[in-house]
């Protein structure tokens, strides 16, 4: 007799598997699907890899150990070797398992992927994945016609292909969700402790118990290292009052006192926003602190006052470089009028900020990177986030990026935090991680930074919280 149907897995990190990773958090998406599979009928496990500190080989025997029908994966770009593995070996072991991968990587570049890995996924979502999910179970449950499913991609044996002895197979796009309330709330229930697992960065955290939330899909920004071939352009929310009943069951039932509100950005819908601050005002949390992220073109004073009266505590804004000419490059699409005033008021009104920024653009230069870092200095900002740029499958830049500079293809190496798969012409690897280490050094180290943060610290918690960052610089 089976222990489950299916089990969702979210595969360790390439280079670091069972080691414990900072500040992850449970993904949404696979919350959703095992949502839906409940909602199905299925029983359903959900093995999160990272926050257990597993590596694949004790994933594929925590899977065989369930005995299950169905094993779903979900894979960004730098785990989707790791994905492929465990994947791979289940078959090895049970070849009746069905395995099937969603994911922004699967997504992106369905055909490239199920070349490279042949004999791992028997089917693969690819957008935005609870719809496509049901009508796939359901068919395979039936024994009905998968090819009559939009939005999969698989190999099919009999159509041989230049590259493998299958010929690989795509039913349409799948599209967009329009109506999000009509989806069940995610399965926390599934998920290890909140308390002991999870955690957010050390300059995104509060020294509480927290989680995250999607309140909204899809971005309107068209910036070139960004790939939104999952959600989409135009911008869907939930419903505000769907909205707050995540935050109920987050705060009541599993005791989350701190909330990352990850939309590509949460403000843009700004009259929905606003109707979310005004419900969680008249809600009262006791001790309910939230963080979003923003586009500076899309904010103003009115607005993050009344975030601030809704519990608001940090909004991070994507800034990327301080050069005009990188900017135009980007396609951001902002100006620097607007991130002096996004960062301004957001100070003005008791928020706190933090400021991301790349280094290592196409086309950067000497100038432009020093010009990155004087703005970094110069705005009011309370912590950064300072990256490498890295070409993702999927992005408009990637099929260009050789053009710019040295190209590396692997993708265990899309990794932001160390140089990863890009170089731009004129720098080497070293060159930009010592640079960024200065710019690190040069923002936190400074004696009126360290004396107005020292200032405004309200717990213990919070000084050992910088202590923490300057010891990773």
């Amino acid at each position: 007799m089976k222990n489950v149907d299916i089990v969702f897995v979210h595969p360790p990190y390439p280079n670091s598997e069972g080691i414990k990773q900072d500040g992850h958090l449970p993904s949404i998406g696979l919350l959703n699907l095992a949502a839906i599979a409940e909602k199905e009928g299925l029983k359903v496990s959900i093995i999160d890899c990272v926050a257990l500190q597993y590596t694949s080989e004790r994933t594929v025997q925590e899977v065989i150990a369930l005995d299950p029908r169905y094993v779903g994966l979900t894979a960004m770009t730098h785990n989707i070797t790791t994905a492929a593995y465990i994947a791979k070996n289940l078959k090895k072991r049970n070849k009746d398992i069905v395995t099937l991968l969603g994911g922004v990587h699967i997504s992106s570049i369905p055909e490239e992927t199920l070349e490279k890995f042949p004999d791992c996924f028997d089917l693969s979502i690819l957008g935005e994945g609870e719809i496509i999910f049901r009508d796939t179970i359901r068919a395979l449950n039936n024994k009905g016609d998968i090819d009559k499913i939009s939005g999969l991609a698989f190999l099919k044996e009999g159509q041989i292909s230049a590259k493998s002895r299958y010929g690989f197979v795509q039913t349409g796009c799948g599209g967009q969700i329009e109506d999000l309330d009509s989806l069940p709330f995610p399965a926390w229930h599934l998920l290890p402790d909140m308390s002991t697992h999870y955690a957010t960065t050390f300059i995104s955290g509060r020294g509480k118990v927290s989680n995250h939330l999607l309140t909204s899909r899809g971005c309107p920004g068209r910036c070139v290292f960004c790939d939104t071939t999952v959600f989409g352009g135009k911008i869907r929310g939930y419903g505000t009052d769907y909205v707050i009943e995540m935050v109920d069951i987050l705060y009541h039932k599993y005791g989350v006192r701190d909330i990352q509100f990850n939309d590509d950005t949460f403000t843009s819908l700004r009259a929905r926003m606003h109707e979310i601050c005004e419900k969680l005002i008249k809600k009262n949390y006791d001790d309910l602190t939230w963080s979003c992220d923003a586009r500076v073109n899309g904010m103003s004073e009115e607005s993050l006052a009344l975030m601030k009266a809704a519990g608001c505590w940090q909004v991070a804004f994507g800034v990327e470089t301080g050069s005009q000419e990188i900017m135009d490059f980007l396609k951001k699409f902002v100006t620097f009028e607007q991130i002096n005033n996004a960062f301004h008021w957001a100070r003005k009104v008791g928020i706190s900020t933090k400021g991301f920024f790349i280094l290592g653009h196409p086309t950067e230069t000497m100038e432009t990177l020093k010009s990155t870092v004087n703005l970094m200095l110069s705005l009011p900002i309370d912590v950064v986030g300072v990256t490498h740029f890295t070409a993702y499958p999927g992005s408009p830049i990637h099929p260009s990026i050789a053009k710019y500079g040295a190209f590396d293809p692997d993708w265990n190496n899309t990794n932001t935090y160390d140089v990863g798969n890009f170089i731009p012409n004129g720098f080497t690897a070293e060159q930009l991680k010592e640079l960024r280490r200065k710019a690190l050094l040069k923002f936190y180290l400074r004696p009126k930074y360290i004396f107005s943060q020292l200032t405004s610290v309200k717990s213990l918690s919070e000084i050992f919280k910088l202590f923490i960052g300057v010891t990773k610089l």
